[in-house]
């Protein structure tokens, strides 16, 4: 894996010096765990700064060269190539800061729109006698329920490769999961097991709460969309008709350099700033979807 390569590479150039450091990043690793990168937070953070060091050594001198190619006096290139730098470093780190959590939010959005129908199917399978391990290893091999298939994979796995029992798995699981609901049945299942309870009848009545909050967040995401479709519309749209329209006009009564401005600025709105917006927007729909 790329991950692994890029590790071991870091570990060897830094070779523990970075060590001392690794704790100022302590609020990350409960979203790194979340995120299933499998990676320790010394890991990453190693990781970070290596990616960062090779972005410096790439770009630096790229930019460096087009730079002095752009400006005559060498001083300005040179101070402009270290400003742009800068931002591209922290835009680098910033990145890498986020992603565990951007990435352990788009695995939470992933479970909660499966679980519905994922429980519904573990339901079934524990009403029809099986072992309650069994269902979470028939659960592992139905990859259409993406992410809550790979929750049940780790839980079969820790009593089939490390011996751990169900309920002790489900703890721990519950405990990495990006998911509320998902902790939730997780907790749920345990204490039904060490109680003794009914796993089917438990099982079926949690899929029906899920699935009456799954209809509801659809309803929000409808009325959602009809508001922000109303927006981009009024907006968006009819803005962008009413000022090249209204440019237009003013571009009659006028001439010189206000003509060619109020044409660029036509120009920008057209294909640029209305192509952007339009893209933002759909980025933002789907950013919204609940599945």
């Amino acid at each position: 894996m790329a991950w692994d390569k890029i590790k071991e590479l870091s570990f060897r150039f830094f070779k523990g010096t970075l060590e001392p450091y690794v704790t100022y990043f302590e609020s990350i690793k409960p979203d790194l765990q979340r995120a299933n990168l499998n990676l320790s937070l010394t890991e990453y953070i190693y990781i970070t700064f290596f990616v960062m060091l090779l972005v410096f050594v790439v770009e630096f001198p790229l930019i460096v060269i087009i730079t002095s190619l752009l400006f005559k006096t060498v001083s300005v290139a040179f101070l402009f190539s270290i400003t742009l730098t800068i931002f591209l470093e922290i835009g680098t780190f910033f990145i890498f800061y986020t992603y565990p959590t951007v990435t352990a939010n788009r695995r939470r959005k992933n479970i909660e729109s499966s679980l519905p129908f994922a429980t519904t199917y573990m339901a079934t399978i524990a009403s029809s006698g099986a072992p309650p391990p069994m269902m979470f290893k028939v659960l592992s091999q139905f990859k259409e329920y993406g992410e809550v298939s790979k929750e049940a994979e780790k839980i079969y796995r820790d009593i089939e490769a490390f011996g751990m029992d169900l309920p002790s798995s489900l703890r721990k699981t519950a405990g990495r999961t990006p998911s509320p609901e998902l902790k939730e049945l997780f907790w749920g299942l345990e204490t039904v097991l060490t109680t003794g309870g009914n796993i089917g009848n438990f099982l079926h009545e949690r899929s029906r709460l899920f699935i009456q909050e799954y209809r509801r967040r659809l309803r929000q995401y409808s009325q959602t969309i009809s508001f922000l479709i109303e927006i981009y519309l009024t907006v968006i749209l009819v803005g962008s008709i009413f000022f090249v329209i209204m440019s237009a006009l003013m571009s009659m009564f006028s001439g010189g350099q206000t003509t060619l401005l109020l044409t660029f600025v036509q120009f920008l709105v057209v294909f640029i700033v209305l192509p952007f917006v339009s893209l933002g927007f759909i980025v933002l729909l789907k950013s919204l979807a609940p599945a």
